[in-house]
């Protein structure tokens, strides 16, 4: 076969390094590896490909992959790819689901331990040099996590390991996924469906977001969905900027209505400088980072290699995507 491996946008960490191609290289040494790093080498390698290793595909782009029979996504999220174009060939799309589960996990209780154990304050002082032991108290007295009850919205690998490690931190762990006839995941006493999402928030101390960006999770957390978490909740959201109205969680936050929030992922990427999430109280911040680690992109080769591997058995790829769902 022929794999073309087009894998370039502005964010660093997600540029596949030579190393990781000469490791699927070495793994499959059957195959020609076309390692695109310009346009017009990503342009010539979809001409002659027969799989195709990258994180966006657009509809004329396809056109021209007339090989084209198996598309392997270097991220999870897929929506940079043309799904009912794809559909439509009958090509096969398979993710790399779960690679990024335990970073993303931690980071989600990095995050919540930041806001509860109010190290915001504790950072600041310290670029003072000023000891502040008696500014921590009122609002700003530490609290801890056991006890609390933590609700996820979307059990899939993300989030079961976020309930995992929640759970292990005495945590109570409730959830809503799709179909809650799949079950509860480790630690999670409790499913709902997404229809009775609101029934979820009324117990929830602390809110996580890990669902997959769909139709139905445009805009999920909009302004009257945030006003009916429970006052002084939390609300974290490692999954897709669009899934929260970052206005009102803004005004949510400044209000007291929520106690924290903790935001990985935002409607514009980079994050403008004047937006006043910036500056709104008790916000965690990073730059979509939580997914980086050292040892990133060898799990991901060895994951698409080992696809590579069930494909030439004739066998099933592992995380094939459902087109009509996106995920």
């Amino acid at each position: 076969m022929t794999i073309l491996v087009s894998i370039q946008q502005p964010v660093a960490a997600w540029q596949i390094p030579a190393a990781a191609v000469e490791r699927l290289r070495a793994h499959c040494p059957q195959h020609t590896f076309l390692h695109a790093t310009t346009p017009e080498a990503r342009a010539e390698g979809l001409r002659v490909c027969d799989v195709a290793f990258t994180w966006v595909l657009t509809p004329p782009e396809l056109a021209t992959a007339e090989r084209l029979t198996w598309l392997h996504s270097s991220a999870v999220a897929v929506g940079t790819l043309c799904l009912p174009e794809l559909a439509a060939r009958g090509i096969v799309v398979s993710n790399s689901r779960q690679i990024q589960s335990t970073p993303i996990a931690e980071h989600v209780l990095a995050s919540l331990l930041a806001l509860t154990r109010r190290l915001s304050l504790a950072f600041e002082r310290q670029q003072q040099a000023a000891w502040a032991q008696n500014e921590f108290t009122g609002t700003q007295l530490p609290t801890v996590l056991r006890g609390q009850c933590l609700g996820v919205v979307g059990l899939g690998s993300i989030g079961a390991e976020v309930a995992r490690l929640a759970a292990a931190f005495g945590m109570e762990v409730v959830g809503v996924r799709r179909d809650p006839t799949r079950g509860a995941p480790p630690g999670v006493s409790r499913v709902w469906s997404p229809e009775s999402l609101d029934e979820m928030l009324a117990v929830a101390d602390v809110v996580v977001i890990a669902a997959p960006l769909t139709a139905a999770t445009d805009a999920l957390f909009d302004k009257a969905r945030i006003a009916r978490m429970r006052r002084g909740a939390r609300l974290v959201n490692v999954a897709r900027g669009q899934l929260v109205d970052t206005m009102a969680l803004v005004d949510a936050l400044t209000s007291g209505h929520l106690a924290g929030a903790a935001l990985d992922v935002f409607h514009e990427e980079p994050l403008p400088a004047s937006h006043p999430i910036w500056r709104a109280p008790n916000a965690v911040l990073t730059p979509h980072t939580s997914g980086f680690r050292p040892d990133h992109w060898f799990d991901v080769v060895d994951l698409f290699a080992g696809n590579i591997r069930r494909r030439e058995a004739g066998e099933p790829v592992h995380w094939q995507v459902d087109l009509a769902r996106g995920y």
